[in-house]
């Protein structure tokens, strides 16, 4: 009796509406207006000869390591930027309230992670559903159908699979925890197909953001992200959106 009793609680999939509110609201709670965010970059090695020419620096035949930073002004407001310390240049997407920019060379994956970061992680509505309605949008704007929902595993986690469970289809996975963390948002755009994945809240003293942002474009890791330091009450340079 209790296995079949662990295998229904298992099986229920929560309707995506309220998984969406669930993980709407509980970045909501969080109370974040701004945010920074400073840590490390890697570019695989195949990747590694783009962000080189941006930054001016020397590839070199592995991985491309980088400084990254991630400025985030509540709700819909972010800059993703990268820099190097053999170079004094830096190259940065930004995104706000849907309207995009590059500060330096473009480069489509780290626009990529500026615009996933900005629309499920930079939430601070100001009314009652404000922020899952905004999510909605996005997830629409990628063809995510909000009218289904299965269980997948990611991370070795159960999660939420909002969308068409079939193969290549848009999705957004949300954790399936009692924080409704995201986890995926799997798209495509007329640059490419497109995966990225917050990994690891877990191992952070605050819930503000995940340890790692992963872009993949196809089965090819493009851009990972990890987070070294966190600041709820920087000092942000509203130009810099």
């Amino acid at each position: 009796m209790r296995l079949a009793a662990l295998a229904l609680v298992l099986a229920y999939v929560m309707p995506p509406y309220s998984v969406l509110r669930r993980m709407a609201e509980s970045r909501d709670d969080l109370g974040l207006s701004a945010l920074k965010v400073e840590g490390t970059a890697t570019a695989p090695a195949a990747a590694a000869p783009d962000y080189a020419n941006a930054l001016g620096v020397t590839a070199g035949q592995g991985e491309l390591q980088l400084s990254a930073a991630v400025s985030m002004r509540l709700p819909g407001r972010c800059r993703v930027e990268l820099s190097s310390l053999d170079s004094t240049r830096s190259v940065a997407a930004v995104t706000s309230n849907g309207k995009k920019r590059f500060d330096g060379a473009e480069l489509p994956a780290l626009q990529v992670a500026a615009d996933e970061i900005c629309a499920v992680l930079a939430l601070h509505g100001a009314g009652d559903g404000d922020s899952r309605a905004a999510v909605e949008r996005h997830l629409s704007g990628h063809k995510v159908d909000v009218r289904q929902a299965s269980l997948g595993r990611f991370q070795g986690k159960l999660a939420y699979v909002i969308g068409d469970s079939k193969r290549g289809a848009s999705q957004f996975w949300v954790f399936k925890d009692e924080k409704f963390h995201p986890a995926r948002s799997i798209f495509s755009d007329d640059k490419g197909s497109w995966d990225v994945r917050f990994i690891d809240y877990d191992s952070q003293a605050i819930d503000w953001f995940p340890r790692v942002v992963e872009v993949w474009k196809g089965d090819a890791l493009q851009l990972r992200m990890t987070t070294l330091n966190t600041d709820a009450k920087p000092k942000l340079d509203d130009k810099s959106f």
